[in-house]
C-alpha cells in the first residue's frame, strides 16, 4: 500500500530516503488536518473504511505492506498477507506469506476476497496481477482494488503508472470482472492543495539533506503553509466538479464465473 510519498523529481536515492523519514516522524499526526498529507490520505482511509463488516471466509491482502486489516475486519475474517521481501523490508514487518503478486502463491478458487490497495503502480506487468486475483477468487469473490490516478512518483523506482477511470473499467472488464461499486476520490481544488503541500514538502526535504540546519528552518514556514492550505480545502471536500481531476479511484469487483 501507499505510503506517505515525496516526488523524486531529480531527487538522489540519498535524498529521497531522507525525504521519507522525515515525513515518517510526522506519523503521530496521520489521520488529522495537521499532517501534510491529510488532504489524500483521508481518501485512502475511506477505500479501507469500505471493508469494515466484510468478514466473510478468506481473504487475501496483497502488498500488505504495514497494514492491519483485523482492525476492520470482524472475528470470522481469515487474513493472509503477502508482500514481495525487497518491498517488505522497509516496513519492519512481516507478512504471513512472502510472494509475487504476479504469479501468487495460492490455489485457484480458494480466496473469498482479495484487498489490492494501491499496489498495481508499483508492479509493471499489472495485468498480470489483476489475472491473478482473478485465479484465486472463488466464483462471484471480490477484488477491492484501488490505484492512484494524480499523485506524486513514490517508492521510486518500482513507480510506473497512474489510472483513469476509463483505462481501469477496461483492464477489469477484460481480465474477468464486473465493476459492482466505483468512487473517485477529491476533486481539483483540494488536489491542486495537496500537491502543493507535497511540493513544500520536497523543498525541506532537500534541504535537510544538503544542510540541516537550514532545512529545520525551512520546516516551520512550510509546515504552517501545509495547515493553511488544509484549511482552505476543508469547504471543498464534499464537492465533485468532475472526475478529470482526482487523487485516485476505489472499486469493488465481482469474479464472473
Amino acid at each position: 500500500m501507499a505510503g506517505e510519498s515525496m516526488e523524486s523529481g531529480s531527487s538522489s536515492p540519498e535524498e529521497a530516503t531522507r525525504a521519507a523519514v522525515w515525513l515518517r516522524r510526522l506519523r503521530v499526526l496521520k489521520g488529522t488536518p495537521f499532517h501534510p498529507q491529510w488532504l489524500s490520505d483521508r481518501f485512502h482511509a475511506l477505500s479501507r473504511k469500505a471493508l469494515k463488516g466484510k468478514d466473510a471466509g478468506w481473504i487475501l491482502d496483497v502488498g500488505s505492506g504495514d497494514s492491519d486489516l483485523s482492525s476492520l475486519l470482524g472475528p470470522g475474517a481469515r487474513i493472509i498477507r503477502l508482500d514481495y521481501p525487497d518491498t517488505n523490508a522497509r516496513y519492519q514487518v512481516r507478512p504471513d506469506v512472502y510472494g509475487d503478486a504476479r504469479a501468487l502463491p495460492v490455489p485457484d478458487s480458494s480466496m473469498n476476497k482479495v484487498v489490492l490497495l494501491e499496489v498495481i503502480e508499483h508492479i509493471f506487468e499489472y495485468a498480470r496481477v489483476i489475472r491473478e486475483c482473478r485465479r484465486v477468487l472463488v466464483p462471484g469473490g471480490r477484488l477491492y482494488l484501488s490505484v492512484p490516478f494524480i499523485y506524486p512518483v513514490h517508492d521510486a523506482p518500482n513507480d510506473y503508472h497512474r489510472f483513469t477511470v476509463h483505462g481501469l473499467k477496461a483492464e477489469l472488464s477484460q481480465a474477468g470482472f464486473e465493476i459492482e461499486y466505483l468512487n473517485s476520490h477529491g476533486n481539483s481544488v483540494i488536489v491542486a492543495l495537496q500537491m502543493m503541500n507535497l511540493s513544500l514538502l520536497e523543498l525541506v526535504a532537500r534541504a535537510l539533506g544538503r544542510q540541516y540546519l537550514i532545512g529545520l528552518v525551512l520546516a516551520i514556514p512550510v509546515y504552517a503553509a501545509c495547515l493553511v492550505n488544509n484549511i482552505l480545502a476543508m469547504p471543498f471536500l464534499a464537492l465533485r466538479f468532475n472526475d478529470a481531476a482526482v487523487f485516485g479511484h476505489f472499486v469493488i469487483a465481482r469474479r464472473e464465473s
